[in-house]
Parts: C-alpha cells; structure tokens; sequence
C-alpha cells in the first residue's frame, strides 16, 4: 500500500468514498433515537470501558448532527426527494427533528472522532471502515495544511491497516472502499490499478450485494498492462483472503 500525502490548501471534508460503502454504514440505520446528549450520556459509560457498538453508535448520533448542520437542504435536494415519493412536509418534519435531536450538542458533535476511534481501536468493522471515510471526524474539518504531516501520515497509514486487514477477512465493503480511495481521495495518491483491482476483488467476493459493472468502466483509463496488472491484483486479493 502506498502511504502518505504531500499536505494540500484544501479542506478535509467526509469523503466521497464513504458513499460507495454499504448503506448499512453509511446510511446508519440503527442510529438511536432521541437527543444526542442523551445519547452520548446513555451509551458513554459502556462505550468507554470497551463496548464497541455503543461508540459507534455514538459516534453515528453525533455523525447525524454535523450532516444535518453543515448540509442545506436545497431545492435541487428537495426535487430529488419529491422524484421518489418523499413530501415537502416530510422532509421539513425531518429538519425539525434533527434540529431537536442535536440542540445543545456542538461541543459533543466537534468530538464525533472520539467515538470513531474507540469504536475502530476495538476491531469493530463499521467502524474501521468510517474511520478511513470520514477524515473530518478524526483530523478536523479543516484546510489539510493545518494538519501536521506526521498527524496525516498516521491517520492514513492507520486508516490503510484497518482496511488491509478487513480485505483479508474478505470485507467486500472495505475492498469498495479502497477502491474509491484510490481513485479520488484527496488524502492518498491515485492508483488506477489498484481501483480497479479492489473494485473486481469486491464483485468476486460479494457478487449477490456488489453490483458488476461493466468493464470498460472498471478499466477506464487504463493500458492493456495495467489491466493485465489489475486482474492479477484482483485475483491475489481474492485468493488470499476467500478461497481455501
């Protein structure tokens, strides 16, 4: 795995890769209910003395919140909501509610990566995989120049072990995620081949939950070495971790 970055004037922000995750971690469906504070306070005891589903969940509470604070709903947004069925009223009711649900929550939501890193520490799946997706939760939302070389060196090479280490259980879900990491992450430099290679891993091993997709799409861009390369990387991937 390639490690490191050279440091950017951009702004660390959730990463796009996280959306190609499944939606059982992106979407956090088994998020609490009820205010994060209480949340926090309810869950804060068992998360710190070693329970790994309750910082997750924790952590998915106060994830909830900073999405709901820094992303408007716009009319585009809205449009899109209406195309599937969802009302104006509901999506307003929703609005109202996380604004309930996070009153008073800001310090605790600006600490969200506490959680994230205890839940991930812990060998906790879910969170090892928005660990690597989620680099505003651990280092700030902030410009990558203020982060330190060697705070952003660490993060990564701790966010590539996580993933390398689910990869070799099998996790199709870290392959996806690596794939996209690779191929447009503003922390670790682009491999086309490695993409490609974590993207056909994923469809071998999961076929029933990753889509196929075709493979001029898969091997966009690349030479016919390359994609020599990247099938034999993909067959590595698989046979190390999910053939006997």
């Amino acid at each position: 795995m390639q490690e490191g970055a050279p440091t950017q004037n951009r702004t660390i922000r959730r990463s796009s890769a996280d959306r190609a995750a499944s939606p059982r971690f992106r979407d956090f469906e088994d998020v609490p209910p009820g205010r994060a504070l209480d949340v926090a306070e309810s869950l804060g005891a068992a998360a710190r003395n070693g329970d790994a589903n309750a910082a997750f969940q924790i952590y998915a509470k106060l994830s909830r919140c900073f999405d709901s604070s820094s992303n408007e709903v716009t009319e585009q947004i809205r449009a899109a909501y209406r195309r599937v069925g969802i009302s104006d009223e509901a999506i307003d009711e929703e609005v109202a509610l996380q604004r309930t649900d996070c009153q008073g929550a800001g310090e605790l939501v600006a600490s969200r990566g506490q959680w994230l890193e205890l839940a991930a520490e812990r060998g906790y799946a879910e969170g090892m995989i928005m660990y690597a997706a989620d680099p505003a939760a651990i280092l700030g939302d902030v410009p990558i120049f203020e982060v330190s070389d060697e705070r952003l060196s660490n993060y990564i090479e701790r966010s590539l072990n996580y993933m390398d280490g689910l990869v070799e259980q099998g996790d199709a879900n870290a392959m996806i995620l690596l794939s996209m990491l690779y191929k447009s992450s503003d922390l670790i430099p682009s491999d086309k081949v490695l993409s490609a290679a974590y993207r056909m891993a994923a469809e071998r091993v999961a076929p029933l939950d990753v889509p196929v997709k075709p493979t001029h799409f898969t091997m966009d861009g690349l030479t016919s070495t390359q994609e020599a390369e990247a099938r034999a990387i993909a067959q590595q991937i698989q046979s190390k971790c999910c053939e006997p």
